[in-house]
This record gives C-alpha cells, sequence and structure tokens, in this order.
C-alpha cells in the first residue's frame, strides 16, 4: 500500500527539508553574504508543491478505495479532486513562469488561470468536508452544533465579508478578463464559508482525542484554516498590494510564501493520516487472518 511508505512521519521530513532548503538560500542573501538565488528558490518551491499536491492525491484516492461507507468514499474522492486542481494551480502559478514571462505572477493571465482553477478546488473541499461531516455524524459520537460553535462561524464568516467589502476593487477587479473578475470574489466567498466550517470540525476533534480519525481532521482544519489566514493577514497588513493567494519576492512576502508551503503540505498530512487509517486495518485484518490460519493447522485431521 502506498499508506505504508508515504507516512505522516516522511511527509513531515519534506515540509522541513524544503523550510530548510529556502531559508538557506534566502537568509545568506538577506544577511548580504551571497547573491539572491531566486530559480534556485522556484524551483525548490515548484517540486515541493507538485510532491505535496500530488501525494494528497494518490493516498486520498487509495483511502477512498479502501472506504465501504459511501460517505467517507465520496468525501475522500472530493478531496482528491480538489487536491488535483490545487495540483494543477502550483503547476501554473510556479515562480519559475516568471523567469520565461516577466511579471507573470501578478499578471492578469495568472490571475485568470488562478480563478478557473481556485473556485471548483474550493467547491470540491467544501464539499469533501461536508461529506466527511456527515460519516462522522451517522456514528453518532454526540456531536452537536452549540451556539458557541454557531458563534465562531459567523465571526469568520464576518471577516471574509469585511474583507471584500473593503477591498471592493481586488487584485482582479481591472482584469481584462471578464471571468477573472467575476470568479475571484466567488473563490473568497468560498474560502470564508471553508473557514467557517472548519470550525464546526473542531468539536469533533475534541471528540476523538489522539486518534488517527482526529489527526486527519487536524491537518484538514490547518490546511483550511491557514489558507484563509494569509488571505486576511495579507490585506490588512498591506491593503494597498493587489490580494493574491501568495506573493512576489521581498521579506515580508517570502515569510508568507514560506507559510503557503505549510499549507500545501498540510494537505498531504491530512491524506497521510488518513491512510494510516487503512494501514491499521490491513494490518489487523492480515494478523487476524494468521490467527485463524494458525489454529486451523493446529487442528489435527
Amino acid at each position: 500500500m502506498l499508506g505504508a511508505r508515504i507516512t505522516p512521519k516522511l511527509v513531515a521530513f519534506g515540509l522541513g527539508t524544503e523550510l530548510l532548503l529556502l531559508a538557506g538560500l534566502y537568509l545568506p542573501a538577506r544577511l548580504g553574504w551571497t547573491p539572491r538565488f531566486l530559480f534556485a528558490e522556484a524551483i525548490i518551491m515548484t517540486i515541493a508543491g507538485v510532491v505535496a499536491f500530488g501525494s494528497a492525491v494518490l493516498l486520498s484516492l487509495e483511502v477512498a478505495a479502501e472506504y465501504r461507507s459511501r460517505w467517507a468514499r465520496v468525501a475522500w474522492l472530493l478531496l482528491a479532486a480538489s487536491a488535483a486542481l490545487s495540483l494543477l494551480k502550483r503547476c501554473v502559478g510556479s515562480p519559475l513562469f516568471d523567469f520565461l514571462m516577466g511579471g507573470y505572477r501578478v499578471s492578469p493571465l495568472r490571475g485568470l488561470l488562478d480563478n478557473v482553477l481556485v473556485v471548483p478546488a474550493n467547491l470540491l473541499l467544501l464539499a469533501g468536508l461536508l461529506a466527511m461531516w456527515w460519516s462522522l455524524h451517522r456514528l453518532d459520537l454526540g456531536f452537536r452544533i452549540e451556539r458557541r460553535d454557531y458563534a465562531a462561524m459567523a465571526a469568520v464568516a464576518a471577516l471574509f465579508a469585511t474583507l471584500l467589502l473593503l477591498r471592493g476593487n481586488l487584485s482582479q477587479g481591472q482584469s481584462p478578463y471578464i471571468v477573472s473578475r467575476f470568479l475571484q470574489p466567488i473563490g473568497l466567498g468560498l474560502l470564508a464559508v471553508i473557514s467557517a466550517f472548519a470550525v464546526a470540525l473542531r468539536r469533533y476533534t475534541l471528540r476523538m482525542g489522539d486518534g488517527k480519525l482526529a489527526r486527519v481532521i487536524v491537518w484538514l482544519m490547518v490546511y483550511v484554516l491557514l489558507r484563509g489566514a494569509l488571505v486576511l493577514v495579507r490585506s490588512l497588513l498591506r491593503p494597498k498590494l493587489p490580494l493574491m493567494l501568495d506573493s512576489p519576492a521581498g521579506l515580508e512576502a517570502w515569510a508568507f510564501d514560506m507559510l503557503w508551503q505549510i499549507v500545501q503540505w498540510a494537505a498531504a498530512l491530512a491524506a497521510a493520516c488518513g491512510a494510516q487509517l487503512t494501514v491499521s486495518a490491513a494490518e489487523q485484518l492480515r494478523q487476524l487472518r494468521a490467527g485463524r490460519a494458525g489454529k486451523e493447522a493446529a487442528v489435527p485431521a
């Protein structure tokens, strides 16, 4: 099984390795010891994004194939589809394209490609989280959405609504592509709903304690909420800059790029933790069959 090879520890090692490599390239340049190796940074971020989202896609598909519960299987298939679109977005948004087309990452074309992929990816992610919530709800774990949960969800949604109202002229507001102008606020609105809904999953995490399923939900929450937080903080810190889901070169922008790397690896970590559920189940089944075979062999003919 792929899940037995791509473990959460291996994914975490990939995240740590990427961050160390990027820091090793950037910090000496920041201190004036070396020139800025932008091309090397672009290669590392592109490869890491492909590996992270690629792992999330493959592991999610494997988890879906192992589930017998219809809603759980649907949830992981939807998460796999969302990760696949995010993988494609990472490819078309690679900083490597800046070396082929000057200013590509802030161009209307990049904005169009981003929004065409972000909206369906967010829709699939929301549908996947809803399906996962319903599959867990059917287990009757005693979960009930309380008033404080509704309040927290409303607060998160209100923050994004404020962002959309105050930033009416978003980065694609003057785009020559009408589709891009239309899709960007939809994508951000979906991200608001997803971030608010992630708050509802928090109680399931509390109910499950430290189990493998709880870790899946924790990393899904990191993946969802960190995305929303980065968009909000970026807008609040630099309200006059274009609102983007990643950023160009610079100290503050480099820090945001580093945080966006955690986002993509969080998706892989959620899938890897989910795969451990199927690996554990397969191992328990193997041991059970081995025990039965041993008993049958011990019975005299």
